[in-house]
């Protein structure tokens, strides 16, 4: 190896060439003196895609980041002694999905002194990240969970909406992916093993139990998303906004499938769920998943435009207030949104950028406008909405 590839910052990317691992990794393309490892099950897989990222970043312009595929099974039992023969810089976990997961991948991380971020948007696993504070600390490795669109995209955009309302009030968030893209089991199988399972809202300031696939419901997001059914899922901020706002009184979170058919049969299914069954029955999600995918990637109708919304409302001087932020993604390229917040997380922890080191969710740690440069070359469009404006 010359002493310049040498010299290069190495990332490697668990799930490295999943739905979002392989967008990640190509985002990163344009990362000077970086070298990713593109990891997962399959090593003709990884190598496929490095050679291809390869040749979209030619190693002969030095400042492009190099690409390498591998095998690597981020459960190992000796996942730790793995990582630390790779030489690692920072470890970027897409390995989902994160609701079943424990500690393992982190752990080994802060084992050897090694960053680590993840895109997970399970409530407890980002929500208890910080029982690895210490030991983090300890290690000099900066642990950080939920980078991406929930919460870290979410708080950032919470963040500037707030600065406009003296008193929130109420927060809703709601995401209405694109039908007509590609979607990786492990997104699948997360939505349909958690239907029916309880949750916790907030409303008119008292905590109440909901479950994923509840209320059913109607936004409108721009042109030309439209309207879309969501309905209730369990996601970090459900956790993270009472803790970082106490005064908030009403918060949810909805998300949902087009056409409206197939969402009102996850609906459905999310009430089937909570059917008490003999506990000689087996859990029928799981297997429901697998065709869930399958019928997913072939209903007919939809379109190839998604979007996420987030609404504030409070007051002003005693008078009522409202802000909206949403962010369309069009012609398929949704997808990349989820991306963005790792992609600029691990800019700044390979330029060192980040100095707190320790383990905590992605809450307000990047800006709206970091996260949104790194959507520049999509078909990604934004507008907001404040108050007298």
């Amino acid at each position: 190896m010359s002493p310049i590839k040498m010299l290069r910052k190495r990332i490697l990317i668990l799930g490295g060439y999943g739905t979002f691992g392989s967008r990640i990794a190509e985002m990163l393309g344009s990362e000077p003196s970086t070298h990713i490892l593109l990891a997962g099950h399959d090593r003709f897989k990884a190598e496929l895609l490095a050679n291809r990222l390869q040749q979209q970043f030619p190693d002969t312009n030095p400042s492009n980041s190099t690409f390498e595929g591998l095998r690597l099974d981020h459960e190992s039992v000796n996942l730790a002694a793995q990582l630390q023969g790779l030489n690692l810089d920072l470890v970027i976990h897409c390995a989902g999905p994160f609701q079943q997961q424990d500690y393992h991948v982190p752990s080994a991380c802060i084992e050897h002194g090694i960053h680590y971020l993840d895109i997970a948007d399970a409530t407890a696993f980002v929500g208890d990240i910080g029982t690895l504070n210490q030991s983090a600390i300890n290690a000099a490795s900066t642990v950080i969970s939920g980078v991406s669109s929930l919460p870290a995209l979410s708080s950032a955009v919470i963040q500037v909406l707030g600065k406009h309302i003296q008193q929130i009030d109420d927060i809703e968030i709601n995401i209405a992916p694109a039908h007509r893209i590609s979607r990786g089991f492990a997104t699948v199988r997360a939505g349909f093993e958690s239907l029916g399972k309880n949750l916790f809202l907030l409303r008119n300031g008292q905590t109440i139990s909901s479950y994923a696939g509840d209320e059913l419901r109607t936004i409108t997001l721009g042109h030309p998303v439209g309207e879309r059914q969501v309905c209730n899922f369990d996601v970090p901020d459900l956790r993270l906004v009472p803790e970082q706002i106490p005064e908030v009184k009403n918060l949810r979170f909805g998300t949902g499938v087009q056409p409206k058919l197939l969402q009102r049969g996850l609906a459905l299914c999310a009430r089937l769920a909570r059917i008490q069954r003999p506990a000689s029955l087996p859990d029928p999600l799981p297997p429901l998943a697998r065709l869930g995918h399958w019928l997913t990637a072939r209903w007919p109708g939809g379109n190839e435009h998604g979007g996420m919304l987030v609404e504030i409302n409070g007051t002003n001087s005693g008078k009522p207030a409202r802000a909206r932020w949403q962010i369309l993604g069009l012609n398929g390229d949704g997808p990349w949104i989820p991306a963005a917040p790792a992609a600029a997380m691990a800019r700044k922890l390979v330029r060192g950028e980040v100095q707190r080191s320790g383990a905590y969710p992605c809450w307000q740690l990047l800006s709206l406008t970091e996260i949104l440069a790194e959507l520049e070359s999509y078909a990604v469009v934004t507008s907001i909405e404040l108050p007298n404006a």
